[in-house]
């Protein structure tokens, strides 16, 4: 099985690599260039994958393989990208242009790569994510609405209305509900995935920027840039829990302050990880240099034990997004120094001013930074791969990302974005500017 699999591969590179000599200037673009390791074991694969956008042309996606450090295939994406998430296996980007690129994410094929053009009706797509039946749900920031992709399919079959500006959608495979962030309105949209229709709308705190729901589809946490807070939803009541706890809880929706004195605007929070081996959630403060953990691994309604602030932990510079190991050890914040409030709706149009070059490790026992690790510069996205042993930072400045081995907390390797050019294959007469990278995304 394996060999016939390496002819296989050995033929399509042939093919691929007949195509790619035809030159620069030609019509002709490559839409995927992977080349997956041969392994006996598939369901072992795991891949970093850097979402990049090219100012000559369409963006990309780089594959890293996780076990051998090494560029495992390019995939060319739509102009102008914007976002990159994870829906039932497949990858999917948002483009510039008002549609959306499609594909296995761990074996993508030509055959599997799909391009969906949103209706005409909807503007303005943002951010999205899966829920637990494999839809993919698509936040409209500009139309006030939500793009629904059913789970095998390749195309928008309902456009869901929700609040004023949506700007995320937190869902996960543990959950029947989409909940939608809607920035201008301080409300969520609940969208019961079985019918794709608004079941609920919650308020939350002053202008929600970021939503991320629990593995086990029991919560959604809220972040709050407007005041620095954290509202959490318990999707059984569908209702913000409260803070301190008050009986019954539906009955005082309160929110999680980041600073655990009081709402502060100043802290400007702008992203959150949740830690399923901890059953915390980690939120980046762009304000004031610090990472806000919150405590979630005992909630209890009838005891009235609910999430709480732990505590908030000072870096060396501004966080633009952080991620946390599978040992439970450890979370690293990507100081990307960027414009304070940055957050994934400005990311690209600040990145100018990211020019941040640490990331933070935070150690998540002793509630501490421990050390400082040097990147490239333009540190705006990190993410870490499954099995814990690798974390990726986007160095969005330099053009590559770097590679950092979680046993030494050492960065072991710069792997370069694709060129700006990827049907070049002399240099010297094409553009080899890299493009720029600026999300990272690890899949399984």
């Amino acid at each position: 099985m394996i060999l016939s699999r390496r002819a296989v591969l050995a033929v399509l590179a042939i093919v691929f690599s007949t195509l790619w000599v035809a030159g620069c200037g030609d019509v002709f673009r490559p839409t995927i260039n992977f080349q997956p390791q041969p392994s006996g074991n598939p369901a072992a694969l795991g891949n970093a994958v850097i979402l990049s956008t090219n100012p000559a042309g369409n963006g990309s996606d780089t594959h890293i393989d996780v076990s051998g450090d090494s560029n495992a295939g390019i995939v060319t994406v739509g102009p102008n990208p914007i976002f990159l998430g994870k829906g039932g296996g497949r990858a999917f980007i948002i483009n510039g242009d008002n549609s959306l690129t499609l594909y296995s994410a761990l074996l993508p094929t030509s055959s599997t790569i799909t391009t969906v053009t949103l209706p005409a009706s909807v503007s303005g797509p943002i951010a999205g994510s899966a829920s637990s039946n494999s839809n993919i749900y698509i936040a409209d920031s500009l139309s006030n609405d939500v793009s629904v992709i059913p789970a095998g399919e390749n195309v928008v079959t309902t456009v869901v209305p929700v609040g004023a500006r949506p700007v995320m959608v937190a869902a996960s495979s543990g959950g029947n509900k989409a909940y939608v962030v809607n920035h201008d309105d301080n409300t969520v949209s609940v969208i019961g995935t079985a019918d794709n229709l608004v079941v609920k709308t919650i308020p939350v705190g002053a202008q929600p920027i970021w939503g991320v729901m629990s593995n086990d589809g029991n919560d959604v946490f809220v972040v709050n840039q407007g005041d620095g807070t954290v509202s959490v939803i318990d999707t059984a009541l569908d209702a913000v829990l409260c803070n301190p706890p008050v009986s019954p809880p539906a009955s005082c929706p309160s929110t999680i302050n980041l600073n655990n004195v009081g709402p502060s605007a100043s802290l400007q929070p702008n992203f959150a990880f949740y830690d399923n081996i901890l059953k915390r959630v980690y939120v980046t403060n762009t304000g004031d240099n610090s990472v806000s953990i919150i405590k979630a691994d005992s909630i209890n309604l009838a005891t009235g034990q609910l999430p709480q602030f732990l505590a908030k932990i000072p870096v060396s510079g501004s966080p633009i997004s952080v991620a946390a190991i599978a040992d439970g050890t450890r979370a690293y914040a990507a100081l990307g120094g960027c414009p304070v409030g940055t957050n994934h709706t400005t990311l690209l149009a600040n990145l100018g001013g990211c020019n941040g070059n640490q990331v933070a490790v935070i150690d998540v026992i002793g509630l501490f930074q421990s050390k400082l690790i040097t990147v490239g510069s333009g540190a705006v996205s990190i993410a870490a791969s499954t099995d814990g042993t690798r974390v990726y930072a986007v160095n969005a400045h330099d053009g590559n990302v770097s590679i950092i081995k979680t046993s030494t907390d050492s960065e072991v390797l710069r792997m370069a974005a694709p060129a700006q050019s990827l049907s070049c294959s002399n240099p010297s007469v094409c553009p080899s500017t890299a493009q720029t990278p600026f999300q990272v995304v690890t899949f399984p």
